[in-house]
């Protein structure tokens, strides 16, 4: 006959065994239990960076645990993206990451070494950053519409700047250029500078980039804005109108920055994150650094940045693969 002491041992250690499935990480509240180190896919001082540092901040404060920030620049995101990756699932690595990483990737690099649906896990966004559609004081383009125009007349005459290929600003401007039916040539530049320098100097003729880093040369007259992904509460800005005013879709919100895991990074870990994440977003100096960048905060609970996410995949996924979009 069974005892029931031995009942009670029996027991007390299916309990303790199940409290070892579960694991501590499984636990927020007990989490971090060391450092966290957020990676991010550029250099001290890119724009990345930027964000990621007053993040970490706030982070280390809220968590009571010191948050590093680990810059791996290069190879589009593939080297920080490995290394989240491999990882162990326990929210004491994340990264700092962007449509390229989540949604772009898998459609520019053939040779991509993680895959964002099976690898990794959306915690959650931080910002988005709006884009201005420029051109150079020489052009005689005074609209989008002029540009467009003058394009279908001379076909693969005009160009366009980027920082890379694969880079947010040639898949959008591609994705543009396929809705407006014209053909203007890519001309790649390494860095977003020298993308920038090339159109002010008129080597190039226009360039689609983030407000922040044109709004010195659009004030001085340097550059013209024909269009804004969505509308931004600058005055250099002001009269220009947003492509879906001009009936282009699907660059609304079109390149946002946000935080990931790596896949398996339990519930209760992503919840607390995105939680404190979006408590760091209401601090008034980290709004006054979003506005200085030219983004707009943005927030989401944990599954509906997942569902954007897959969103966008399903959207971008069929027209990336129809431009062919290679890396350098």
């Amino acid at each position: 006959m069974i005892r029931l002491h031995d009942i009670r041992r029996a027991a007390g250690c299916l309990a303790a065994l199940a409290a070892l499935a579960a694991g501590p990480s499984a636990r927020a509240d007990d989490w971090p239990t060391r450092p966290v180190t957020i990676l991010v896919n550029g250099g001290p001082g890119s724009l990345p960076d930027l964000f990621a540092r007053p993040l970490a901040e706030r982070l280390h404060h809220a968590l009571g645990q010191p948050v590093v920030v680990e810059n791996k620049p290069g190879a589009g995101g593939m080297l920080a993206m490995q290394q989240l990756k491999s990882a162990p699932a326990d929210g004491h690595t994340l990264a700092l990451v962007t449509n390229a990483h989540l949604v772009w990737n898998p459609y520019i690099f053939p040779a991509l070494n993680y895959d964002p649906e099976r690898d990794l896990r959306p915690v959650s966004p931080l910002a988005i950053i709006p884009m201005a559609l420029t051109v150079n004081d020489k052009m005689p383009a005074q609209s989008l519409e002029q540009l467009l125009a003058l394009a279908r007349k001379q076909p693969g005459k005009l160009n366009y700047a980027s920082s890379g290929n694969g880079s947010p600003p040639h898949v959008l401007f591609e994705m543009l250029r396929e809705q407006a039916g014209v053909e203007i040539m890519h001309v790649p530049f390494k860095t977003g500078t020298g993308a920038l320098n090339s159109v002010l100097a008129g080597d190039t003729e226009m360039y689609f980039a983030g407000t922040a880093l044109v709004e010195p040369m659009v004030k001085d007259g340097r550059l013209r804005v024909l269009a804004i992904s969505e509308a931004v509460p600058d005055a250099a800005f002001g009269k220009a109108p947003t492509l879906a005013e001009r009936n282009f879709r699907g660059f609304e919100g079109a390149v946002w920055l946000g935080v990931a895991a790596s896949a398996g990074t339990p519930d209760a870990i992503v919840q607390r994150l995105n939680a404190e994440i979006g408590r760091a977003q209401q601090d008034g100096a980290l709004k006054q650094m979003y506005a200085s960048h030219g983004s707009l905060p943005y927030h989401l609970a944990a599954p509906a940045f997942a569902q954007r996410i897959a969103a966008e995949r399903d959207a971008s996924g069929p027209v990336l693969r129809r431009l062919g979009i290679k890396p350098d």
